[in-house]
């Protein structure tokens, strides 16, 4: 082997130890890539947990929310159902006693009238009884100032 071909073999060896030095800078580099890619697949794990529980949560409170709004819906509906009921049931308490309110002051009228007939009866027999006794009382005073001039009439 000649010089030529030993220094051209050096040369080989040499751009070979450079390119195999190269190659390992590579592979470290798709090491230190592949270690960072393994970091971020187990992060992006972590977060697809993460948005998993709160896509669940998410559902949860969806379910939740409907189903008291359905709730919410129906008590609403008794609620109006009851206060409808007790309107009506207040309607008609108010025209029962309503009636009986009427029932009674036409109670009181008839009593109060059937009362004051009798008492303008007796008022009427006292006023005449009084007339009477007026008429009586002029007769007799009339009587007893004439008496001397009866008396000599009839006497």
């Amino acid at each position: 082997m000649t010089d030529n071909e030993v220094n051209t073999l050096k040369t080989d060896v040499a751009l070979i130890k450079k390119d195999i030095k190269q190659i390992e800078r590579v592979f470290d580099k798709v090491d230190h890539a592949v270690g960072d890619m393994a970091e971020l697949h187990k992060i992006a794990a972590v977060q697809e947990t993460i948005l998993e529980n709160a896509e669940r949560r998410i559902e949860n409170l969806e379910d939740t929310f409907i189903k008291q709004t359905e709730e919410e819906l129906e008590y609403r509906k008794e609620l109006n159902k009851t206060l409808n009921d007790m309107k009506e049931d207040a309607q008609k308490q108010r025209e029962r006693r309503h009636k009986e309110v009427l029932e009674s002051i036409q109670n009181m009228h008839t009593t109060l009238s059937s009362k004051l007939d009798v008492q303008d009866k007796r008022i009427r027999a006292l006023e005449n009884w009084r007339w009477w006794i007026l008429g009586a009382s002029a007769a007799l005073i009339f009587i007893l100032t004439r008496y001397d001039a009866l008396m000599s009439f009839f006497g």
